[in-house]
């Protein structure tokens, strides 16, 4: 549970219901994105005005953190990212997985942090229901789950992932990421 400043106590379930809703805002077509999220856990949402993504490729991440899989990544993605929601895709950068950042529309649309994609403004993207947070074969998962509607990722310590990724690959021996 969460207490809020007003003294109002929020469970981890409500606090996935109204992040669920604010990302289907996102949506051109919210029942089907809704029907997505309940019949195959991730639907199709367009980033812009509520919020941008980031795209890392897994081999990046996984060297920032001395990790060689997603599975473990979760608890240090979250110290790291300040709880800011991350979801990870398989396949979903070329031949490797990707990490993706929810960050604000205007840190997305100025990303320059080299190893990354700042995501396009208005492309769709596949996004996971709030309550996918396992992986579940070719899905994408929540790897640091959203913790309300408006919660995202700030630029720096995600920039400082990336490049603590980068310099651990310019390592002689170092690094998976190409």
């Amino acid at each position: 549970m969460n207490r809020a400043a007003d003294g109002v106590v929020h469970t981890r379930r409500e606090r996935e219901l109204a992040a669920g809703h604010w990302l289907l805002s996102a949506s051109s077509d919210m029942r089907q994105s809704r029907a997505d999220w309940r019949n195959k856990g991730a639907a199709w949402l367009q980033p812009g005005m509520l919020f941008g993504a980031v795209v890392v490729p897994e081999g990046l991440v996984h060297d920032a953190l001395g990790l060689d899989g997603p599975d473990g990544c979760a608890r240090p993605l979250a110290e790291h990212l300040e709880g800011g929601p991350l979801f990870y895709s398989p396949g979903g950068f070329g031949q490797q997985g990707s990490y993706t950042a929810l960050v604000s529309a205007s840190i997305a649309m100025s990303w320059r942090t080299r190893g990354s994609l700042g995501h396009h403004y208005r492309a769709a993207i596949l996004i996971p229901s709030p309550h996918v947070t396992e992986p579940d074969g070719d899905r994408p998962w929540w790897v640091v789950p959203l913790d309300g509607p408006g919660v995202l990722c700030r630029a720096t310590p995600l920039s400082a992932l990336v490049m603590a990724g980068r310099r651990a690959r310019d390592r002689p021996g170092g690094g998976t990421y190409a």
